[in-house]
């Protein structure tokens, strides 16, 4: 008996040491989050930041669900829309209600990135008003609410995090103006990979090609 007393003793001491720690932890990670998020909020931080900042959320993982979460409801408009987006990869239960609810926000951009980070988290469910609200709203939204409908497979915020956390923010400064892009590789959307290297060198697509990357912006 005298040896379980003491054991049970020697557990609760060890708890006592290790708790402080974890709380530190996850106190840091916090504050680390809420620190990258406040630098969005101080000007246009451009598309390398926000890249930055992607994985650096990611990697903190639900620490940074609060501080998201506040951004969420209380930034500027496309910082709402990052939260959004930021939320919907970490897919944290929690954030949930936030999420519902930025689902009328007055910027189309926050309601689009709440529809598909909702969809993260499992099948989209939407009362009257909201389903009214986002068929009024522009052509992204209406497309990511369709999308997020009939979507059948099961969205995957897991592999999300795991290519953002494994990511090198050092890669993004190695493209130059005026110089061949590095080597990268992407898919259609049937899921075929085009590699630009096997682009250059013609194989298996009749001979070299050039190759020009649209990014369409449609808005109507």
């Amino acid at each position: 008996m005298r040896a379980v007393r003491a054991g049970v003793r020697a557990c609760l001491l060890a708890l006592t040491l290790i708790w402080p720690v974890a709380a530190t932890g996850q106190e840091k990670a916090e504050k680390a989050a809420r620190d990258r998020l406040a630098r969005l909020e101080e000007g246009d931080p451009g598309w390398k930041e926000r890249m930055r900042a992607l994985v650096s959320l990611a990697k903190a993982g639900p620490a940074a669900v609060p501080a998201l979460v506040e951004m969420l409801q209380k930034g500027s408009p496309p910082n709402r829309a990052f939260a959004a987006q930021v939320l919907g990869i970490l897919a944290d239960p929690p954030a949930r209600l936030a999420l519902e609810k930025a689902l009328e926000d007055p910027e189309q951009a926050v309601r689009s990135q709440a529809v598909l980070a909702l969809r993260m988290l499992g099948p989209l469910k939407l009362t009257g008003r909201q389903r009214q609200l986002l068929e009024h709203s522009n052509f992204h939204v209406r497309a990511h609410l369709e999308y997020s409908l009939e979507r059948e497979d099961t969205p995957n915020p897991a592999a999300l995090r795991k290519a953002l956390q494994d990511y090198d923010p050092a890669r993004i400064d190695t493209a130059r103006v005026g110089q061949p892009a590095p080597d990268f590789s992407l898919a259609d959307y049937s899921g075929k990979n085009y590699r630009l290297s096997q682009l250059r060198e013609g194989k298996g697509v009749g001979g070299p090609k050039a190759v020009v990357l649209m990014f369409l912006v449609v808005d109507h």
